[in-house]
């Protein structure tokens, strides 16, 4: 239906993104005023000196590094370039703007999580991507969540242990919310198979999940 639009930012709030990446490099987000400014100076004036290619929030630092891929692979999936190298994204027109707040083993603190969020909403994103997930959400999170929600469509991973997000009439199994998707104003994606059908270790919302079977 599109390929997205070049004005279009979609943050990766990951363990960080390969922008240097042969079939991401033409659609990374490049804060051209700290490219092109001075270096250890806040161009810009957003708050973050050097933030060429997004912010490290794990590390307090404009380095964005990475080490288990799963940001990279995140960021193929909604824009690798359209260039017959490798794959292509589904939104390969968008802009990616990385921001890490994950350790290399995956694991994020509440308190960067909601930093890198008002990050991206500051800073243009109108697409925030989360992909990971858990069973708890800090005031702050759902704080800046909330700010963000104003003008950013917000989308979570489901989560992956085959249980539902909510209690629904009928509901026999146990209910353990996976956070930040099981919030009210974040798209939760499930999993799906090539047929189209729910893969069985896919979290789900109740309501949604009796209606499609």
């Amino acid at each position: 239906l599109t390929t997205g639009r070049p004005d279009v930012v979609v943050a990766v709030v990951d363990e960080g993104v390969c922008y240097s990446h042969k079939d991401l490099q033409p659609n990374m987000l490049v804060n051209e005023a700290e490219l092109n400014g001075v270096e250890g100076v806040d161009d810009d004036e957003n708050g973050y000196v050097d933030d060429v290619y997004g912010y490290n929030f794990y590390a307090n630092s404009p380095i964005i590094t990475f080490s288990n891929g799963h940001g990279t692979h995140v960021a193929g999936i909604i824009a690798a370039e359209n260039n017959s190298i490798g794959t292509v994204g589904i939104a390969f027109n968008t802009k990616i703007m990385p921001v890490k707040a994950a350790a290399s083993n995956g694991m994020f603190l509440q308190s960067d999580i909601a930093k890198a969020v008002l990050y991206a909403y500051e800073n243009g994103a109108e697409v925030i991507n989360m992909s990971f997930g858990g069973s708890a959400c800090s005031q702050a999170v759902q704080d800046a969540l909330s700010v963000a929600y104003s003008r950013c469509v917000l989308v979570a991973s489901a989560g992956n242990d085959g249980l539902p997000n909510e209690y629904y009439e009928g509901c026999k199994e146990a209910v353990l919310p996976n956070y930040p998707a099981a919030l009210d104003y974040v798209l939760g994606v499930m999993s799906v198979g090539m047929l189209g059908v729910e893969s069985l270790f896919t979290k789900y919302d109740g309501i949604i999940f009796c209606a499609v079977i």
